[in-house]
């Protein structure tokens, strides 16, 4: 009889310490649960500024070069409407007696000259920008 309570004497304190440790250990881990779901949400949120920055620095470089290019596109439209104004006058001295032919050579090779190189600048220009805003497009749209 001695031998059988001390049995169930030592059931019931293992049963008794296994339901405490139970019961400590379902604690926790409801605690846990609340923190890794706001470790998780932490982590979301960061790598969701992480993703607002890059589109932002995106955005930043290549405004900065579609800006220039646009200011330049303007530039060179204005460099070409001169040099078109001044070879449809035809020659130089127009309202007095003309000047030689070989000024006059260098003159009109000069304009067309300048003329040819604003109208690659143009394209230039205008090819940068548009190559630009389609770098952004591609990056801001990739996987």
């Amino acid at each position: 009889m001695y031998a059988g309570t001390a049995v169930a004497a030592a059931v019931g304190g293992t049963g008794a310490s296994g339901m405490w440790l139970f019961s400590y250990n379902k604690e926790n881990f409801g605690n846990d649960s609340g923190m890794r779901f706001g470790r998780f949400m932490m982590a979301r949120g960061n790598a969701n500024a992480q993703v607002a920055q890059y589109r932002e620095d995106i955005a930043g470089i290549t405004g900065v070069t579609v800006t220039k290019m646009d200011a330049w596109t303007s530039v060179a439209t204005l460099f070409l409407a001169v040099g078109a104004a001044l070879s449809c006058a035809g020659r130089i001295g127009m309202h007095g007696c003309a000047p030689p032919g070989w000024y006059q050579c260098l003159f009109s090779g000069s304009i067309f000259m300048s003329i040819m190189f604003n109208g690659t600048a143009l394209w230039f220009a205008m090819h940068a920008s548009l190559r630009a805003q389609c770098a952004a497009t591609s990056l801001l749209t990739r996987q």
